[in-house]
């Protein structure tokens, strides 16, 4: 079976290089056989650092992203087959969202106490996208930027603000964020602010992204 590996240059890269990767292997063909259009694979290469942090933070195992990668790609070629869109890397990256909420949760049934179906909300982001492209590239693009400053805290070893912002993001009040860090919600908040208050930079550049 033909497997498509991001980076698309990494068994090319030094042992040193790839050594610091983790590679995203993906099956170019679907469950029928029928070659997935490359458009998707190359979508998937542009965001494969979001999906990476999607893996760290929600699967907890940063070796799960070409699972999840897998579940994305297939999924908007089962949806929309080579209409690739206006932004198939969003397209990509928001089914990996939903795969990593489902393979974290073990099934669609179990996330939230809903019984939803991919397809239906691919549609749903889809209609979004169609109706009001300018807002959805603009969330879009604050994504892969939070996505940046949540890779950049974990090499600087702020796993825990990382999770916060993640939590935050996807709009955790602080009982829900404490109840998932496994302290006081006052607890949380103050060192959240305290890091804030310590490191100016991230605090700017989360400023410039939220605004």
């Amino acid at each position: 079976m033909k497997v498509v590996t991001i980076p698309f240059d990494y068994e090319d890269l030094p042992a040193l290089e790839r050594d610091k990767i983790v590679p995203i292997c993906i099956p170019a063909h679907d469950e029928h056989g029928k070659q997935i259009d490359w458009g998707w694979f190359e979508a998937a290469a542009i965001v494969q650092n979001p999906m990476r942090r999607l893996s760290r933070v929600i699967l907890h195992d940063v070796w799960r992203v070409s699972e999840l990668a897998q579940e994305a790609v297939h999924g908007v070629w089962r949806t929309h087959g080579g209409d690739l869109g206006r932004s198939p890397a969003g397209r990509v990256y928001a089914r990996a969202k939903w795969c990593a909420r489902d393979l974290q949760a073990g099934t669609k049934s179990q996330r939230n106490g809903f019984t939803v179906a991919l397809d239906e909300l691919e549609h749903a982001v889809r209609q979004k996208f169609d109706t009001d492209p300018r807002n959805y590239l603009s969330e879009y693009q604050t994504e892969l930027d939070l996505a940046t400053i949540s890779e950049d805290l974990i090499a600087d070893d702020c796993k825990d603000v990382s999770i916060i912002l993640d939590l935050m993001q996807d709009g955790a009040t602080w009982p829900e964020i404490g109840l998932r860090m496994g302290e006081k919600p006052d607890t949380v908040r103050k060192r959240f602010d305290r890091w804030l208050e310590r490191r100016a930079d991230f605090a700017d550049r989360l400023r410039n992204v939220l605004r």
